[in-house]
């Protein structure tokens, strides 16, 4: 933590603001280990303020580290005291991570003390970006547990249901790792794998059927999408299942440090375009993964960042042909200096 304290802290004097609000649990948990239920204020002198409900107080009284102010009211309205105490002219935000509504809130309070509000991007995104080896582990252990998940679905995967299959899969993978999945549960069959974020139906499991799913361990997520057939592809089929292994294959031989994000997502969507499938391949390549299942870098074809050592990524090319079937491939990697490590 204190590393990520020291690092957070010299990207904040950068930016040449004194504090930054946290309003998202990923980037608070990622701070201070908390299981956020709660706003953090965090200054460039590397003070933390943590702003709570008076029902969370027992949860807190352990972390020494943080200075818990206990709100009976609404949460925000403590804030511009504290700000005023701390000195803090200039304070930063993420405008994704707060509603408007709170926006307006805390803006007409702090600016009666004359301090800034100020829209910024949060540096932390792009620290955790590059994980640890301890956070490396972690995500292993949950690629570990969605493998584990995907056995056991095909096992079961016979006369049942979307829905009660995708159930099945949410009860394995919390009573394997944390009590909360990294996502709900994707499971389609037939033309319903068409949908990417298809939500399961009382669809009866066909031939060929997709499913994607993902573990969480410790607050670590992991991402794996598998197809499945129970008979012969049709040829069409089969031609866009061997487009995306071939496209995923070629992508991941292009992955290392140094190597642009763009140029991973047009490594594979050029194999699939050769196949004439290009126009159906309607998203990005993958993207990162840790306490959050979608996360910096992302792979797709305007992102000119360079990838670097220790990002964890997910490579799933696809084709969602017409209105005839879906077919996606999903593992996961880490970058390393001269290649990648395939985890899952």
């Amino acid at each position: 933590m204190k590393k990520r304290i020291n690092a957070f802290s010299k990207a904040i004097k950068q930016k040449k603001i004194d504090a930054f609000i946290l309003f998202d649990p990923a980037n608070i948990r990622y701070l201070t280990g908390i299981d956020s239920r709660g706003i953090l204020l965090f200054t460039a002198k590397k003070e933390m303020v943590y702003f709570t409900s008076p029902i969370y107080k027992a949860y807190f009284d352990s972390f020494s580290q943080l200075k818990i102010i206990i709100c009976k009211n609404n949460l925000l309205d403590q804030i511009p005291k504290e700000l005023k105490k701390l000195k803090v002219k200039k304070v930063g935000f993420s405008e994704n991570k707060i509603s408007f509504q709170d926006y307006q809130r805390i803006n007409e309070k702090i600016s009666t003390h004359k301090i800034n509000f100020i829209k910024s991007n949060s540096p932390l995104e792009k620290l955790r970006s590059i994980k640890s080896s301890s956070e490396i582990k972690l995500i292993k252990k949950a690629v570990s547990v969605s493998q584990q998940a995907l056995s056991y679905a095909e096992e079961i995967s016979q006369n049942t249901t979307e829905k009660d299959l995708s159930i099945e899969i949410e009860r394995f993978l919390r009573l394997k790792s944390d009590n909360r999945t990294a996502f709900p549960s994707i499971v389609a069959t037939g033309k319903n794998t068409v949908f990417p974020h298809h939500d399961p139906t009382e669809t009866l499991i066909s031939n060929f059927f997709l499913i994607d799913l993902g573990a969480m361990h410790c607050g670590y997520c992991s991402d794996l999408t598998r197809l499945f057939f129970w008979d012969k592809m049709p040829p069409l089929l089969r031609k866009a299942y061997n487009a995306i292994k071939k496209a995923q294959a070629t992508a991941i031989k292009r992955i290392r440090e140094g190597v642009k994000a763009s140029e991973v997502d047009r490594a594979a969507r050029e194999i699939i375009e050769k196949e004439g499938f290009g126009k159906y391949f309607l998203h990005g390549l993958g993207h990162g993964i840790g306490l959050e299942v979608h996360e910096k870098p992302y792979l797709k074809p305007n992102n000119s960042q360079p990838l670097k050592e220790g990002m964890v990524l997910t490579v799933e090319p696809a084709i969602y042909y017409k209105n005839l079937f879906g077919v996606r491939i999903e593992d996961m990697v880490v970058v390393n200096s001269r290649k990648c490590e395939v985890i899952s």
